[in-house]
């Protein structure tokens, strides 16, 4: 299978060498020059924002920024929808690139944070994805790449990873949309995801915190 890895790195340099030169990578953060650029180059042009976008997340950029842009050039709903997918692709490409490329690398450089992560995720991994999905701290990069070094199971990462990114993409996105031109359900409906997410953290933390204190009451009992 090494051939497939090879592929894998190849493929991820292709597409990291083609994000660089892309120009959009470089105005990526000018709305006015994203809305010029896709009048001048339409379809193309949306491709080529989705694509910087992907390599922008892929290497650690902020998920809230490519949210309020897509929410700007598209509106809440269809920002919402494209923003979620791309970020989930970057999330599935780090995953992927760590555990067929990455893994022995990371392991030989990282042991400890690499065995922290396996304690804290082997358990319920899909409620404790969720859970750094939700936080508002941290960083996406290293949660794809320590889920893929230490094979957290893929459905539960990708399920995760997409439940825990809504609530804050659909704030984000109303934000860039114009928060004035959502209607008063998507409004709501992101204000209650996000005290949501709160108390879900919250709960999940507990959880984590009493299976910690159960396991030290065992081995002192032992």
């Amino acid at each position: 299978m090494k051939w497939v890895k090879w592929l894998l790195l190849v493929i991820f340099v292709l597409l990291l060498v083609s994000g660089v030169l892309n120009p959009v990578l470089t105005h990526l953060s000018d709305k006015n020059w994203l809305t010029g650029y896709l009048l001048q180059y339409g379809w193309i042009g949306h491709f080529s924002i989705a694509l910087a976008a992907l390599i922008f997340v892929g290497i650690g950029g902020p998920r809230q920024a490519i949210s309020f842009i897509f929410g700007y050039l598209y509106g809440a709903v269809v920002g919402v929808t494209v923003a979620i997918a791309i970020c989930s692709l970057a999330a599935l490409a780090n995953y992927m690139a760590a555990r067929m490329v990455f893994a022995h690398t990371l392991a030989r450089h990282f042991p400890v944070r690499m065995y922290r992560f396996n304690q804290f995720a082997s358990r319920a991994p899909f409620m404790k994805i969720l859970t750094l999905r939700l936080l508002p701290v941290g960083s996406n990069l290293v949660t794809n790449l320590l889920s893929g070094s230490v094979g957290v199971p893929l459905p539960a990462f990708l399920c995760a990873s997409v439940l825990g990114y809504f609530p804050q993409t659909l704030v984000f996105s109303l934000i860039g949309g114009g928060v004035g031109s959502a209607n008063h359900a998507m409004i709501y409906l992101s204000i209650g995801l996000s005290l949501l997410s709160f108390v879900l953290t919250a709960l999940i933390y507990r959880d984590h915190l009493k299976h910690k204190l159960s396991k030290l009451n065992l081995e002192s009992n032992a």
